[in-house]
């Protein structure tokens, strides 16, 4: 994974398209995932996405997001 997003100083808006780099849980594992950012909080980035063929919404820490140009 390159440099995340508050390293690169990116800040998100609604309607941004990210990558998600989704931790597996219980290891040191990730993988991406394409999403939607749909509004931004102080401290986390809420986002829509397709996960395991089911669409989900989740609040994501904008560390966790790669921006897509």
């Amino acid at each position: 994974m390159s440099k995340t997003a508050m390293q690169q100083g990116h800040q998100f808006h609604p309607g941004d398209v990210a990558i998600w780099w989704k931790r597996i849980p219980g290891g040191p594992y990730v993988y991406p995932i394409k999403v939607t950012v749909l509004a931004v909080t102080s401290k986390r980035v809420k986002v829509a996405a397709e996960d395991d063929g089911t669409y989900v919404t989740r609040f994501v820490p904008p560390e966790s997001l790669q921006p897509q140009t």
